[in-house]
């Protein structure tokens, strides 16, 4: 318990010290040399965790923002799993995502930590959460228990290291240019600059 709580606190001191690094420029920074080019769908990964504050006010602005994308563009949510103590909200969000509550309880895990200060430091505090949301307790240990969820982890973990996610929220548009509200300037200026970026690769 206390090391999550701990994970709280340097996570909101490497926010601060990440905006006194905010690059000038672009506002990004990139994966590879040169981009790819793009023949299909143009893919954008929001890294995000559920304990971070910022990820919690960008979360409804997201919602908006991809009920209106452009034609050819997919948008997929990924948990960052920077550390061991993230992973369990890692496992909420695909247990979620397996159960088929994704939209039901996205928002209300954000709303459990930031507004109720229930952290969900445990996964008796998820399963109870999920319970009192209306999903059966048979159906969240099999879920939460399940090889899908696990090989999920696994793959969110492997993405965060491929792309050097550094920060929540982080958007990964066509797996080459990675941007925080840090280095775009702020959260509505991060989907902005994933707009201009898609529209960038489309145009190619």
């Amino acid at each position: 318990m206390k090391s999550l709580k701990r994970s709280f606190l340097l996570f909101t001191l490497s926010v601060l010290s990440l905006g006194t690094m905010a690059q000038q420029g672009e506002g990004y920074r990139t994966i590879n040399a040169e981009p790819p080019t793009v023949e299909g769908p143009v893919e954008v990964l929001e890294f995000f965790w559920y304990g971070c504050g910022a990820c919690y006010q960008f979360a409804p602005l997201v919602d908006t923002w991809k009920d209106d994308l452009a034609e050819g563009v997919v948008f997929t949510r990924v948990p960052a799993v920077l550390n061991p103590n993230w992973r369990l909200h890692g496992q909420a969000f695909y247990t979620a995502e397996a159960l088929g509550v994704t939209e039901r309880m996205h928002g209300r895990i954000f709303t459990s930590i930031h507004q109720e200060r229930r952290f969900l430091q445990s996964e008796a505090e998820v399963r109870s959460l999920f319970v009192s949301n209306g999903v059966s307790g048979e159906d969240f240990d099999t879920a939460w228990n399940s090889f899908a969820v696990d090989s999920q982890l696994r793959r969110a973990e492997r993405l965060a290291r491929e792309y050097r996610v550094r920060a929540t929220p982080s958007m990964v548009i066509a797996g080459h240019y990675v941007s925080d509200p840090s280095t775009a300037g702020g959260l509505r200026e991060l989907l902005q600059l994933t707009d201009r970026l898609t529209e960038r690769l489309q145009a190619q």
